[in-house]
């Protein structure tokens, strides 16, 4: 049986290209984006987590609370890397597949 109100804090590798060495004639492929889901809906939300000179930033945390009776309610998305934080918040009802470019300074 599910708790009613899930809390989750994840870490997640949140990033545009891989990191690991490619051959010259080869460019780097892609990492697919993370995905978690509370199997509450079809609405979500991307966030793509940058460094102030926008690079991507690999294990950034991402932590929510989601609560099932509430869905078309805000939700707030918490996004940290070490002592740098940033908030975002998704409203659902406004905007069921929202996209964020959050940058960590």
């Amino acid at each position: 049986m599910r708790n009613p109100a899930l809390i989750g804090i994840l870490l997640l590798p949140l990033a545009v290209l891989s990191p690991r060495t490619a051959p010259a004639q080869t460019a780097p492929q892609p990492i697919p984006p993370t995905e978690i889901s509370a199997d509450l809906g079809t609405c979500s939300a991307l966030i793509t987590v940058t460094d102030a000179d926008s690079r991507p930033i690999y294990a950034a945390k991402v932590a929510t609370r989601i609560l099932p009776g509430l869905l078309k309610k805000p939700m707030f998305i918490i996004i940290s890397n070490g002592d740098r934080q940033q908030t975002v918040e998704f409203k659902p009802e406004l905007r069921c597949h929202a996209t964020f470019d959050v940058q960590l300074r």
